[in-house]
């Protein structure tokens, strides 16, 4: 490829009763144990940290209150109780406990100097136990952070596909009430002159007319499905597919199939879509706003990956200052990530545009 020169299912709802009701809670019922348990400890966290919190301070008064067991085996209970805490609460209430078990433990081990008569403690282990604590904690907060980051990013992606489930809706509903709707209004009228035309060559003329707004309405429909979902892309592949949208694109597009994608593996279909919705935009872009005299297409496979470039000769666009009205640039942008791969869009004033897309080649297996 060379150089650059130039400066979319909601899923159904389970059935009624798999549903609880929690408060702020309610929502679908855990399935295995482990969400259960989850799910338990996001309603209850606070009593499940107050229940951890007094069987320390239970185990730090029976170790003084009593002989029932040696110091350091009841102490070793209240490291694994806040290491408990660790794992499930973070760093802050952790860092908290271990400055208030701290306490105790520097007291027991000092006992004769508080007037005390408790048997010798050994403090040499405890620092270590301390930084595992700590360990336990910040890890648990890693993974807390990093979860929620993902449903954060989650929620982003699914408010943004039913963004572009509506405009697509909407685009489509425009399509069929300006194109079809109005043709097939128009074949109506022509129907009715024609039924109430005493005439024959009227009758014929009007018939005639609307056999031919017919024609139009059926092949409007046919673009329109087209649009929506390529049969080429289906029955020939992504390639057959680019090359009948180049085809179709209004103005000179040449397309490079790299030797190494002669025949083009079977991909994911929604690998497949997706680089073809990304070319389609790309084209749809360079026909409306670049001018462009040519454009070329290049797919190849370098090293497993498939790496896709639209360029042209057009009057190009500062990316910078972009406005994006519609879904075009973002939607091109959210397929890729999707798939999993990478899209840059390079563009100066009077130097043309290129798109380049590069994704991981997974075939289907």
């Amino acid at each position: 490829m060379p150089p650059y020169t130039a400066p979319a299912t909601p899923k159904a709802l389970p059935p009624a009763g798999t549903w609880t009701d929690a408060g702020a809670g309610a929502g679908p019922s855990p399935t295995s144990r482990a969400e259960r348990w989850t799910y338990w400890l996001h309603v209850n966290g606070r009593f499940a940290q107050v229940v951890v919190d007094l069987a320390s301070v239970v185990t730090i008064i029976l170790t003084f209150a009593t002989t029932i067991l040696p110091a350091d085996v009841m102490f070793h209970v209240v490291f694994v109780l806040l290491t408990v805490q660790a794992f499930l609460f973070g760093l802050r209430p952790t860092l908290l406990r271990i400055g208030i078990v701290s306490i105790p433990l520097l007291v027991y081990a000092n006992a004769r100097l508080f007037g005390l008569n408790e048997p010798h403690f050994d403090l040499a282990e405890w620092p270590l136990m301390f930084v595992i604590a700590v360990l336990v904690a910040w890890m648990a907060d890693r993974v807390d952070t990093t979860a929620k980051r993902y449903a954060s990013l989650f929620r982003q992606a699914s408010e943004r596909l039913l963004t572009v489930e509506e405009d697509e809706r909407r685009r489509i509903a425009l399509e069929l009430h300006d194109g079809v709707g109005q043709v097939l209004a128009a074949m109506t009228l022509t129907l009715d002159a024609a039924s109430g035309s005493l005439a024959p060559r009227a009758r014929a003329q009007r018939v005639g007319s609307a056999r031919r707004m017919a024609a139009t309405a059926l092949a409007e429909v046919r673009h329109l499905a087209h649009a929506m979902r390529p049969a080429r892309l289906e029955e020939r592949g992504l390639t057959a597919a680019v090359r009948d949208l180049a085809g179709q694109s209004g103005f000179p597009v040449r397309v490079h199939i790299g030797p190494e994608l002669d025949p083009l593996p079977d991909l994911e279909p929604t690998v497949t879509v997706g680089v073809y919705r990304i070319v389609q935009e790309a084209l749809a872009n360079a026909a409306r706003h670049s001018g462009a005299a040519v454009a070329h297409v290049w797919i190849a496979a370098p090293d497993g990956r498939l790496a896709v470039l639209i360029a042209d000769d057009g009057c190009g666009f500062d990316p910078g200052a972009a406005v994006d009205p519609g879904i075009g640039l973002a939607g091109m942008y959210e397929r890729a990530e999707l798939l999993g791969g990478h899209l840059s869009i390079q563009s100066a004033i009077d130097h043309g545009t290129r798109v380049s897309l590069d994704l991981p080649l997974r075939a289907t297996p």
